[in-house]
């Protein structure tokens, strides 16, 4: 043992004294920089309540998103869309969420006639997008337990099977481990062996999966050799594969990742290509997400180049390590996870082990980085896992999903199960590293040419963005628009660009907000044509597996008996809402019959205003709103942009347009041609009716303006119709036909939150609450200490109720932890 360890701790020695590495050179100068210039990548994880959902449930989900090496919360985007999307990989719904310091939370509730199936989440950023969709967070959740049909045997059919040389490719003459992944018509790993043979028939080695269809073997491959794998498939049938082709000569790469502290690189060539190249330069550099952390250069002089490089340089997660040839080209690349002891350290205290139900629970929560107290934020989730199926093995969590699985290409089945400490979990991740695609830093390509392109621009808010044309079809370069939002109070302008293009950024505007944009080409509008770019979203990629069979492979047999009950409680439930809502509809009918029709013209939500005075718009006298106001209304003065009343006390009038009470100022986005009517009002019930509270500021009468689109009253001759159209650019926009000057549109603006209902139990709540989540709280924050203190009730379910508690602290530490308790 004493010579293993005397090896180990020399290997670094070794390769820098003998293979001469360097670590200051112009290419690896180079290769750093270029690598600093590649955009920052974001990344979302959701914190879902449970795993799985039943019938009219509700996911309730808080997004962390993270950007950079050390995961830290990203201020570079300010909106998160999530989306539900079918088994049958079409949107169910959409939302847009406002990112506050890189967090967000929602919910989504799931309609009773959603069919049962595996449904998935997406969610994703617009900066996102510049990497690609394989960096969406995209979980497969289980909605209406398991079909009753699902324990129907499969069809069995032929697996898929690849084989992966370490490094990339077999170089003739040098030892080469040659991982396999076999995958079955469903997209998960299925169990296979067989032998290697060459083309003289001797077989050279055999192989046999050992962990969700992975495997490895050792091949020597010979010049003028081929190989191919028979492998033993159902029954008797045997098939082959031909393996690829090993390499005349050239590198090999390897890693040997199995101990704690060090990690150990070996660079092979075989005879050949050392005679030919000898004295040549090569280089490696290791990188993990965009940074590059260990970079060395060694010239060739001898067949086989080892090091050491102690891990705690590297952050957790995925490093990539490239091996650069003679003509600085990669030729050999391998990757390998680096799990340090940097992650948060959370423990969960509650003020007993068995509870009653109904019975208050407090929970304690303390929150440590290295050995310090972390502030951070972290939600967490409460469930009943007797009557919730949970597989740890393929619940998704913060580690697995932000250091793994979005650094993974394709469907990784089971990430939990590569975050146990076993020797065997180690190696089976190490085979996950050789099989599974990376999303990784592609050298050739950055290396030979300019700064990556960025299509998305990261969005601090919601944008709205169009072209200003004549009716003559003309770009309209300068022209003025402006954006008006009564309901969020928001009047903002902006000028077009020379190509007509105008774009308004960092809006906060509330879902189905109605908003109209205005035109102007120095005193005109009504001949200009607004049209307005609909925004695009990221398309849905169908799943490259037939991973939406709703069957009971794959699912653990405890987890399947409770997803099987909620299957069938799900159908009958569905059936009994079917009838249910058929009723309904002949109710809503027979009322609908004698319902009255609503009188035109109302200015409010609850009823007709009283006015003291009214004035039609036609006779304000003057193209000027503003001093329309002023030269028409009774008693009113105009000072500093406010409108007060013309004695003591002169206190500030409200300013009503179409139902809402705006700022004085935005009186100037309207034109006097498009106001229907004014009324003033000092009547208190009017400041109920428009939800009016005065202040010391503003306690005067109502002006109440009244556009002809609030009210209807446009003439039909001059009213326009929205088309949608496609320009050149393969952009889409609606536009009024013919033009109007301005466009009204319902906003897509961020959805509204909810708060998960805690209810207070009586004697007078005599229903049960049987909830599956029985508590749920997306915004914990540990104060200085680390401490946070967590207060609920529990439900009217007994069994083993399970806690869980996630999330991040300032320095981009990530912590997860489980609690449980009895409930009797």
């Amino acid at each position: 043992m004493k010579a293993i360890r005397l090896l180990f701790f020399f290997l670094p020695v070794l390769y820098v004294t003998v293979a001469g590495a360097q670590t200051d050179t112009s290419f690896i100068s180079r290769a750093n920089a270029v690598a600093a210039k590649q955009p920052p990548i974001e990344k979302v994880y959701l914190h879902l309540n449970k795993p799985s959902y039943n019938f009219s449930d509700t996911i309730w989900y808080k997004a962390y998103t993270v950007v950079g090496q050390h995961h830290q919360l990203s201020a570079l985007s300010g909106v998160l869309y999530v989306e539900l999307i079918s088994p049958n990989d079409t949107l169910v719904t959409r939302q847009t969420l406002k990112l506050t310091s890189g967090v967000a939370w929602g919910d989504i509730p799931l309609a009773a006639t959603l069919q049962q199936g595996v449904y998935r989440l997406r969610a994703y950023t617009k900066w996102m997008r510049n990497a690609g969709a394989g960096y969406f967070y995209d979980q497969k959740i289980r909605i209406g337990g398991l079909a009753l049909n699902a324990s129907a045997k499969p069809i069995v059919q032929k697996p898929d099977v690849q084989f992966f040389p370490e490094g990339g490719e077999m170089v003739n003459g040098i030892r080469c481990r040659v991982a396999i992944k076999a995958i079955n018509g469903k997209g998960f790993g299925a169990d296979v062996k067989g032998v290697i043979e060459d083309n003289d028939g001797n077989i050279v080695a055999d192989f046999a999966t050992q962990h969700l269809g992975m495997g490895v073997f050792a091949i020597i491959p010979q010049s003028g050799k081929t190989y191919k794998a028979k492998i033993n498939g159902a029954g008797e049938a045997v098939y082959t594969i031909d393996l690829p082709q090993a390499k005349d000569e050239g590198y090999t790469l390897a890693v040997n990742n199995s101990r704690a502290d060090s990690i150990f690189i070996k660079v092979a060539v075989n005879d050949k290509f050392l005679t030919a190249k000898r004295g040549s330069a090569f280089h490696l550099v290791a990188q993990s997400a965009g940074k590059v952390y260990y970079s060395a250069k060694s010239n060739l002089s001898g067949p086989v180049y080892m090091a050491g490089i102690d891990k705690a340089r590297f952050p957790s997660g995925i490093v990539q390590f490239t091996l650069f040839g003679y003509d600085n080209l990669p030729v050999a690349e391998r990757i390998a996870f680096i799990r340090n002891n940097d992650s948060l350290s959370l423990t969960i205290n509650a003020d007993a082990k068995v509870y009653k139900l109904r019975q208050p629970v407090k929970i304690n929560l303390n929150a440590f980085a290295k050995a310090q107290p972390a502030n951070g934020t972290f939600s967490i989730a409460v469930i009943n896992q007797d009557t919730v199926g949970v597989d740890g093995d393929t619940e998704s969590t913060i580690a697995n999903t932000l250091l793994l699985s979005s650094d993974l290409q394709g469907n990784i089945e089971c990430p939990g199960y590569y975050f146990g400490n076993s020797p065997t979990t180690k190696a089976d991740l190490d085979l996950l590293m050789i099989t599974q695609g990376y999303r990784k830093i592609e050298w050739k390509k950055i290396l030979t040419t300019d700064a990556t392109a960025i299509a998305y621009n990261a969005e601090s808010g919601l944008e709205v963005e169009g072209l200003l044309k004549t009716s003559g079809n003309k770009l309209i370069a300068k022209g003025r628009v402006s954006l008006i939002s009564t309901r969020d109070n928001l009047a903002v302008d902006t000028v077009a660009n020379s190509a007509g293009e105008f774009k308004f950024t960092g809006l906060n505007l509330s879902d189905t907000s109605k908003v109209v944009l205005r035109a102007r080409n120095g005193n005109k509008g009504y001949n200009i044509n607004v049209f307005l770019k609909l925004p695009t979203v990221a398309p849905i990629v169908k799943r490259a597996l037939a991973d939406s069979a709703y069957g009971q492979a794959n699912v653990s047999p405890p987890a399947a008996q409770s997803l099987l009950k909620t299957g069938r409680l799900y159908v009958a439930k569905q059936k009994q809402e079917q009838i249910k809502h058929g009723i309904l509809l002949k109710q809503v009918d027979i009322k609908a019959s004698t319902r009255k029709a609503e009188p035109p013209g109302r200015e409010n939500n609850y009823g007709a205003s009283v006015a003291d005075f009214k004035i039609d718009g036609k006779k304000l006298g003057t193209s000027n709103l503003s001093m329309g106001l002023q030269l028409n209304l009774p008693f009113v003065s105009y000072k500093d942009g406010k409108f007060r009343q013309i004695g003591p006390p002169f206190a500030q009038h409200h300013i009503i347009i179409d139902g809402t009470e705006v700022e004085p100022d935005q009186i100037k986005m309207y034109d006097i041609a498009d106001i229907d009517n004014v009324k003033m009002s000092a009547n208190k019930f009017d400041k109920l009716l428009y939800s009016v509270q005065d202040t010391p500021e503003i306690g005067g009468d109502l002006i109440i303006i009244t556009t002809k689109m609030h009210a209807g009253t446009r003439n039909p001759a001059s009213r326009s119709h929205q088309k949608e159209v496609t320009m050149p650019d393969s952009n889409k926009y609606i536009t009024n036909d013919p033009p109007a000057g301005l466009m009204g549109f319902t906003a897509k603006g961020f959805t509204p939150t909810r708060s998960f209902y805690m209810p207070k139990y009586s004697a007078a709540t005599p229903l049960p609450d049987l909830r599956g989540t029985v508590y749920w709280n997306p915004n914990i924050i540990t104060d200085k200490d680390g401490k946070a203190t967590i207060e609920y009730l529990n439900n009217d379910t007994r069994g083993t109720y399970r806690v869980v508690v996630e999330g991040i602290d300032e320095e981009g530490n990530l912590g997860r932890q489980i609690y449980k308790y009895k409930v009797e």
